[in-house]
């Protein structure tokens, strides 16, 4: 072997072990940011039944992603979930836990919005229907110290039609009972898609109405009220030096996020957050 190839061999390996290293520190940043991410509180929990578990399916992934990239969340979602009483079976599979349990074992874990998007199973009235079950969520989630619920309307649609346009009205006469409480359109906005976009019958979501859904539920939390705490804030976002005098007009929403790698698969790694003051 001559001097030549020699040194060419030693460079090759040299080359080699470099590109190991570098591979090995980029993989090391990666699993770090997820880490780190994973330990802080996301900002929403979404809950839902047979409707919105397309979203935690593998040809939900588009959603999960389109979601992810502007709001970090948890998703929490199962086939015949009801919201506070038992919850139905699929076949001889055990019934999930309700939205209600599933609230109680994801507490902590989040910190702005609860985002309900079950009741498809649920009578509208009753000591466990829709009607009681909305004053028990939201006085679930003020005792976690969240200020927010999100609730997603119901697509009218399928043989349980009449059923879920009497839950669409109760649930708007209760955002007009309770300011912390959030309607999601997702009847409006659903009813303007192609019916090719659903099932046979008329409810659950294919890829496209998943994304949808995705992205009402993400323009829903963009509309909040933003969380400012005093150590970011002393005087309040609107004030001046101290002073009370208001801003001239309250400048756009102004959003700051930041994605980390890996966040397409979860979800929980896109942080948001939105500065302006109020009319």
């Amino acid at each position: 072997m001559s001097d030549t190839d020699r040194i060419v061999r030693w460079w090759l390996r040299i080359a080699g072990v470099l590109a190991l290293v570098v591979a090995s520190l980029a993989i090391g940043i990666v699993r770090h940011h997820d880490s780190a991410a994973a330990d802080a509180p996301v900002e929403a929990l979404l809950v839902g039944d047979s409707v919105m578990n397309a979203m935690q399916q593998p040809y939900g992934a588009a959603a999960r992603q389109l979601l992810g990239e502007r709001h970090s969340f948890v998703l929490d979602s199962a086939g015949c979930r009801r919201l506070i009483t038992t919850s139905c079976r699929i076949g001889g599979r055990p019934a999930p836990t309700n939205a209600l349990q599933v609230v109680h074992a994801h507490a902590g874990e989040y910190d702005r919005v609860l985002v309900i998007a079950a009741g498809y199973n649920d009578a509208t009235t009753g000591n466990v229907g829709l009607d009681t079950a909305i004053e028990v969520m939201i006085a679930t989630a003020h005792e976690q110290g969240i200020e927010q619920v999100i609730w997603l309307t119901y697509r009218e649609a399928g043989e349980s039609a009449s059923r879920l346009r009497a839950h669409n009205a109760l649930l708007r006469q209760k955002a007009a009972e309770h300011p912390e409480l959030t309607i999601a359109d997702w009847a409006t906005a659903s009813a303007a898609m192609p019916r090719s976009w659903f099932s046979g019958d008329g409810l659950h979501l294919g890829a496209d109405a998943a994304a949808g859904m995705a992205g009402l539920i993400a323009d829903t939390i963009d509309a909040l009220p933003p969380v400012l705490g005093p150590e970011l804030f002393p005087e309040g976002p609107c004030r001046i030096n101290g002073t009370t005098v208001p801003v001239a007009a309250p400048p756009a929403p102004r959003s700051e996020a930041s994605a980390i790698p890996g966040a397409a698969s979860g979800g929980r790694h896109a942080r948001r957050l939105q500065l302006w003051c109020p009319a």
